[in-house]
């Protein structure tokens, strides 16, 4: 068994003698080796290889053949590490039973699947190879440029593998960060394979659009659990920018806004225990101001939602609707999104947030605190804040409750990266009334732009329209007074 940690990088098609011309720079003296390489992958029918997220191929090279299984990974900031099984194979077809039994799932259906094994996709492309001495190791360096093929269908290759043998992982990021900047390489989250599923339409890739709670270990310090947090949030942010590279969507981009914000909330916590990422909580500002069009989005669709609680109402003024439609319309700027995401400083960030998470740098003394000690402690003060924000006499303003909407949201996603380690029940009673008011401050969003829209309007009954929003602004507002007086008395559940 080897253990594959690589980082995968993609990079224009249309540039092959730039690609090989920089990678052979990098590589000094060390001699560039060209081969080709033909590989099918296998599944059953009903992907249960996939479902383990596992992979099977036949890689050939001559008259050489080699079966590989690679078990589940992670991909972090670009780099892939994942176990990765071979064996010697003559057939034209794999044999699961030629590698070690022990390294399956338990009750893992090994001979049912390995009887219903078909062929799914075939990659087939030109692999350009360096060795690069690092450490006690090296670092390979490739360029492979081909096609996937299934059955009619195919997808270009064009991408660089950075992989670590006993190598020094800084020399791979500093490769890495080159081919970035000097070729507006573009990091990878998708492996061949899973391009692959996806080109055969076995497949669909979709947006994250919650996230989930930092599974954590209470006696783990204080920066395990940041670091395993962070590994979470650049998780989530990378699957959504694959996503918005394969099908651009708002849903893809709301994801990766998530992500970046949550990536953030655990930046400034290390900054908490004098780890310096500055630099990088400065550079997710700066995204976050080109995504900032989202909040209009979203108000948008609040109101024209089917299923929401002005769409029939609405319609019964066509100009006014058609002209929110088209303000809706309007308000999406995917293409400002794609030219954000290839950019270096977008790019650079992703690389440079993966390596911190690999390197984990952190102080001697926050390597002694215990993680749950730590997270009651800063649950307490951050949410202290909260509650001092909204523990006002007298009802808010609409302004006051959208002012406060940043600092709400930034301490519910604490919640996500440290909530785990305490009492389940506990937890989500304490969160509902406070996500309560997280969709009541949007809907004020809403309703402040459906004011604005009905000023703007040719529609014949605007001080009737105006009213009408007024008091649909009013119930909203009792509404919220009565979620942040429920969200006021609940017991932290840190306290437990």
């Amino acid at each position: 068994m080897s253990q594959e940690i690589e980082l995968k990088l993609l990079v224009d098609g249309a540039s092959k003698e730039k690609v090989v011309e920089l990678c052979q720079s990098l590589a000094k003296d060390a001699e560039q080796v060209t081969m080709e390489l033909g590989n099918r992958y296998f599944d059953t029918a009903d992907l249960r290889l996939r479902q383990h997220d596992m992979g099977l191929r036949i890689r050939q090279r001559g008259e050489e053949r080699e079966q590989t299984i690679k078990l589940a990974g992670k991909v972090l900031g670009g780099m892939h590490s994942r176990p990765e099984y071979n064996a010697v194979i003559t057939a034209d077809t794999p044999d699961l039973t030629l590698f070690e039994e022990d390294i399956w799932p338990d009750d893992f259906p090994l001979f049912d699947i390995n009887r219903e094994l078909e062929e799914i996709f075939a990659t087939n492309f030109t692999r350009h190879r360096w060795h690069i001495p690092s450490g006690e190791g090296r670092i390979e360096l490739v360029y492979d440029e081909g096609v996937i093929q299934a059955g009619e269908q195919q997808r270009a290759i064009a991408e660089v593998e950075i992989e670590v043998q006993q190598g020094e992982l800084a020399d791979a990021y500093k490769i890495a960060r080159r081919l970035v900047t000097r070729l507006n390489a573009r990091m990878g989250s998708l492996s061949k394979a899973a391009r692959g599923y996806l080109l055969a339409g076995k497949t669909v890739l979709e947006p994250f659009t919650h996230a989930h709670f930092v599974p954590q270990e209470a006696n783990d310090d204080v920066g395990s659990g940041l670091y395993r947090a962070l590994t979470y949030a650049l998780q989530y942010w990378q699957h959504n920018d694959a996503c918005l590279g394969e099908s651009p969507s708002v849903r893809a981009v709301a994801g990766i806004t998530d992500g970046i914000r949550l990536s953030k909330v655990v930046l400034q916590q290390l900054a908490t225990l004098e780890v310096d990422v500055s630099d990088h909580i400065l550079r997710l500002e700066q995204m976050l101001g080109h995504l900032g069009w989202l909040s209009r989005y979203d108000g948008l669709t609040e109101l024209t939602a089917e299923d929401g609680a002005y769409h029939r109402a609405l319609k019964q003024y066509p100009k006014l609707y058609e002209a929110i439609l088209e303000q809706q319309e309007h308000a999406v700027q995917l293409e400002l999104v794609q030219s954000l995401s290839i950019r270096d400083d977008y790019q650079l960030t992703l690389l440079e947030l993966g390596a911190l998470c690999q390197q984990q740098p952190r102080h001697e003394q926050v390597a002694k605190l215990p993680l749950r000690q730590w997270a009651a402690q800063r649950l307490r003060e951050d949410w202290q804040n909260v509650i001092d924000a909204f523990a006002k006499d007298g009802e808010l303003k609409p302004e006051y409750y959208l002012k406060q909407l940043p600092l709400l949201q930034s301490s519910l996603q604490l919640g996500y990266c440290v909530g785990y380690l305490f009492d389940e029940e506990d937890r989500e009673l304490f969160r509902a009334p406070w996500q309560d008011m997280v969709r009541g401050i949007r809907e004020i969003m809403a309703l402040k732009l459906l004011r604005e829209a009905i000023k703007d309007n040719e529609d014949n009954q605007p001080d009737r329209l105006l009213n009408w929003q007024g008091v649909q602004l009013e119930s909203l507002l009792y509404a919220l007074e009565h979620s942040r007086k429920a969200a006021l008395k609940q017991e932290p559940y840190w306290l437990n």
